[in-house]
């Protein structure tokens, strides 16, 4: 078996959260040298760039003075490791588009969604392809990207949040089987986890994103835990 039918087959039906890593940062290009999509200019990028119209539009990247009528190039570089770095000229997700929605749980509008082009790339194309396959509800649920302000606190043992701080890894939802998009406490009400939906939901992911590493939290159920 191979690790993607692993992760498929024997690690989503025992999946709560789970957090992706995507490659290391030598696979996020230095400005200007980022390549556009072969689908040049489809109605999401219609300056074909790489960087969606939904993001060029998002209030959040003003600063970084996005033109979707002009070619931009990738301002955003990874720096260090998702535990000790940062990001130079980070994106900001959009927090609902179709097929995905960005929840907040404890932290401030705009401070837990700042990413590599990578990953908001990946994060935005999975939503695409989870809409087109016409997938019940939920969505895929994303939460922190960045630390953001509630997220830096310390909550013990190895899933601390001291990641979320050089754009590449991800926190995302399981699938509830009544189609919420809401988090579940898997400890009281286990029979709403859909595993089947989130093995879709995994491979709608990896579909979408050269991925290096997969952590399941150990803390299933509790209050904090998205």
């Amino acid at each position: 078996m191979n690790l993607k039918d692993f992760l498929l087959e024997v690690v989503a039906p025992l999946m709560v959260c789970f957090c992706l890593f995507i490659g290391s940062q030598s696979q996020c290009l230095p400005p200007g040298t980022y390549e556009p999509p072969e689908n040049t200019n489809p109605a999401w990028d219609t300056d074909g760039d790489g960087i969606s119209n939904a993001v060029e539009l998002n209030d959040a990247n003003d600063f970084h003075n996005f033109d979707t009528a002009l070619v931009d190039t990738d301002p955003s570089i990874a720096r260090g490791l998702p535990s000790d770095g940062w990001i130079d000229c980070a994106m900001n997700l959009v927090d609902t588009c179709p097929g995905y929605c960005h929840y907040l749980s404890l932290d401030n509008l705009d401070t837990d969604d700042w990413g590599v082009l990578a990953m908001i790339n990946m994060i935005e194309g999975s939503g695409r392809d989870w809409y087109a396959a016409g997938e019940p509800p939920p969505l895929i649920n994303v939460g922190d990207i960045s630390k953001g302000n509630a997220s830096t606190q310390q909550f013990g043992g190895p899933w601390d949040h001291r990641w979320h701080q050089n754009g590449l890894d991800l926190d995302v939802r399981y699938c509830r089987k009544d189609g919420g998009n809401s988090r579940l406490n898997i400890v009281d009400t286990p029979n709403n986890y859909d595993t089947s939906g989130t093995a879709r939901l995994m491979n709608t992911l990896f579909d979408n994103g050269d991925f290096m590493l997969i952590v399941v939290s150990p803390y299933c159920g509790l209050d904090f835990e998205g």
